[in-house]
């Protein structure tokens, strides 16, 4: 009788305990993996695109195009597998479907497509000394383009960066290959372009009480698929060094090292060394020292340069400012030298006048004595970089006289705002093409860069680029001269309004050799007046200034006035407009250029919750050498948010004419984005 309960006291024990250890086995499943949060959005787009070109002597050409879009996005970020401080991922996934509608002067069609992309990211210790992340993704997606065009682009990049915190120099070591795949219609061309890039980069910091180190290197293989010939090579490091000393701290040295080798498309070598030293002996007395050594090899040759330099700055009380600059350069083209020495005394004096006026005066000057010596009768200049302004680049001229024009080649070493219409090209460095993305022009002794805006794929030259120019020029074999140097500025400041003038003149004197045609004499007298009003509501300045400028290769006057207002009308309602003119008269050979830029801007912003903008802009260039160009551009956005729901209006019209063609666009564009 007793064995009995003491059995069925067992078997509910073994029971009871087999429950418990399901309960404590799941909880310890339900840990060691959980998911983080669930984030998602549904996108319809609706894009109208319709554009008509007329060009004198041709028929009228249209372009028509309607895209509708639907994507659903689903995330889960924050998860991890045991814990969060071992190993923590998130996931997502795009899925989308395409149609779209065209029609041009002798087609029209339906096309569709899909949609798909992922996106996945993962840490691995992310707080321990040594660390790892890792990603994934595929974005597939349309931008639209001015002038009737739109890019379907495709990314796909994956990589990883290990972090080591602990050792000696702080280091990541990352690895990415991005791969690019863009299908563009402008009108009805179409054209392609791919490219793969592979970039290893290491990256070290570490700093001390008084002194800074970083150390970095990377190496890129890009290799373009569509055009070959444009893949390249490259390794880069750099060395920087910074430390304080003296028994004050009051010493200053900083070391900078840069290597680059490229080889591929627009071979190049360089490397440069900074070395800086700073003593501030006091409050108001500072010298410095620096060397810089340039070594540079293209295709058109190798040049070095050293340059020594010593400043000294000395403040007497709060007016008087005394600079004091010496300045040795040693440049060693292919076929010389050329030996430079500068000096050079600038007085810097400001006045604090009644009524809150400020009166500032400068007056300096320099001599410089250069020595040149050639085996031939041309000299070489590698990566003479350029960069050209918004919102209108005009052209600029190299720095050298006398340019042998078939020695001129140009690549882009930096990429401005990408204007609308135009495909982000390969690079930089991106090469240029004489005639389709430059063009040269003489002005006097001097050659211009004539920028051409990039259309569709092909690059161009566009506001706020920079280019690196390698040329040849003609020189005197033997020559030597005096470079003489003085300026004076005036400018009186009473807030509201603020006068100025200043004066600029260089005399150059032949030492030795026969080719004065080689020497510039320059004068410069540049006078205007701004006016400016600050106040709680409206801030508001116009700026004119007249310039004369003479000189033996190069005259012209010049005008220019820029204004600026913002006004607020209500909290949330702001009215802006920028705009710009120019005039400039050149003699020898008689040039006009003539530009105008001007944009006016009304946003209306409530909460985060609405935005409204409508945006006129006109950009207009008229030179008596080149194809007058006009460009308008009117746009209206609106950024509505109701809960979860976004809601992106836009309605564009752009009028661009360039000679005797024009081409104006009409846009719409709806967006909506539904989160949960």
């Amino acid at each position: 009788m007793s064995a009995r309960p003491a059995g069925r006291q067992t078997w509910v024990l073994c029971v009871a305990g087999s429950v418990l250890f399901f309960f404590w086995t799941g909880a310890a499943v339900a840990q060691e993996f959980r998911l983080g949060t669930w984030e998602g959005a549904v996108e319809t787009l609706f894009d109208f695109d319709r554009q008509d070109t007329t060009t004198t002597g041709s028929p009228q050409s249209r372009f028509q195009s309607t895209l509708a879009l639907e994507q659903l996005t689903l995330r889960n970020v924050g998860a991890y597998i045991f814990d969060p401080r071992i190993f923590t991922f998130s996931l997502g996934g795009t899925f989308g479907l395409t149609q779209e509608w065209f029609k041009t002067d002798t087609e029209s069609g339906f096309r569709d497509g899909n949609l798909w992309g992922y996106d996945a990211s993962a840490s691995l210790l992310p707080d321990q000394a040594y660390s790892l992340n890792l990603f994934a993704n595929r974005n597939q997606y349309f931008l639209p383009q001015e002038l009737a065009g739109r890019t379907q682009l495709t990314t796909e990049n994956w990589g990883g960066t290990l972090f080591a915190k602990r050792l000696y120099i702080p280091s990541s070591l990352s690895f990415v290959q991005e791969f690019r795949d863009d299908i563009s219609r402008t009108g009805d061309v179409t054209t392609r372009r791919e490219e793969r890039r592979n970039t290893i980069r290491y990256e070290g910091l570490r700093g001390w009480v008084d002194s800074e180190m970083d150390l970095r290197y990377e190496f890129v293989d890009l290799s373009d698929l569509t055009l070959p010939s444009l893949s390249y090579r490259s390794h880069e490091g750099a060395f920087n060094y910074s430390r304080d000393f003296g028994t004050e701290l009051n010493w200053y040295w900083d070391s900078r090292l840069r290597g680059y080798w490229r080889t591929g498309v627009a071979d190049l070598t360089s490397f440069t060394a900074d070395e800086v030293l700073s003593i501030d002996h006091s409050d108001r007395f500072r010298t410095s020292y620096g060397y810089h050594y340039l070594l540079t090899d293209t295709q058109g040759g190798n040049a070095a340069t050293h340059t020594g330099d010593f400043s000294l700055r000395h403040q007497l009380y709060e007016s008087l400012v005394t600079t004091l600059r010496l300045n040795a350069t040693l440049q060693r083209p292919p076929d010389g030298r050329r030996d430079t020495y500068r000096s050079r005394l600038d007085l810097n004096y400001t006045k604090r006048l009644p009524g809150q006026g400020l009166l500032t005066a400068g007056l300096g000057g320099g001599l410089q004595y250069e020595d040149d010596r050639s085996s031939s009768s041309e000299s070489f200049v590698p990566q003479e970089t350029l960069t050209f302004a918004t919102p209108i680049a005009l052209p600029i001229a190299l720095q050298n006289p006398f340019v042998v024009a078939s020695s001129v080649v140009v690549t882009k070493v930096a990429v401005g705002p990408l204007p609308a219409g135009c495909i982000q090209p390969p690079g930089p460095p991106t090469p240029l093409v004489l005639g389709q993305d430059y063009n040269l022009q003489n002005v006097g002794d001097f050659t211009q860069i004539v920028p051409i805006t990039c259309a569709g794929v092909t690059p161009g030259i566009n506001p706020g680029d920079t280019i690196a120019v390698d040329y040849r020029f003609a020189v005197s074999p033997s020559i030597s001269f005096l470079r003489t140097i003085w300026h004076a500025d005036l400018s009186l400041d009473y807030r509201w309004i603020r006068p100025y003038y200043s004066h600029e003149q260089i005399d150059e004197r032949l030492l030795s050799g026969q080719d004065g045609q080689f020497l510039n004499d320059q004068r410069s007298d540049a006078a205007g007046i701004e006016f400016r009003y600050i106040g709680n509501r409206l801030y508001g300045s116009v700026l004119g200034e007249v310039r004369r400028f003479r000189s033996t290769r190069l005259s012209f006057d010049s005008a220019r006035s820029s204004q600026f207002l913002t006004f607020v009308i209500l909290p949330a309602l702001t009215f802006s407009l920028n705009a710009e003119e120019s005039f400039y008269d050149y003699q020898d050979p008689d040039r006009q250029v003539r530009s105008l830029a001007g944009r006016a801007t009304l946003t209306y912003a409530l909460n985060a919750s609405l935005f409204a903008e409508a945006l006129g802009e006109i950009r207009w260039l008229k030179d008596t050498l080149n194809p007058t160009e006009r460009n308008t551009e009117i746009t209206f956005r609106l950024r509505w948010l109701i809960r979860r729901i976004e809601v992106n209006p836009t309605l564009q019209f752009f009028d661009r004419r360039r000679g005797d063609t024009d081409t104006k666009e009409y846009r719409v564009v709806l967006q909506v984005i539904r989160r949960f």
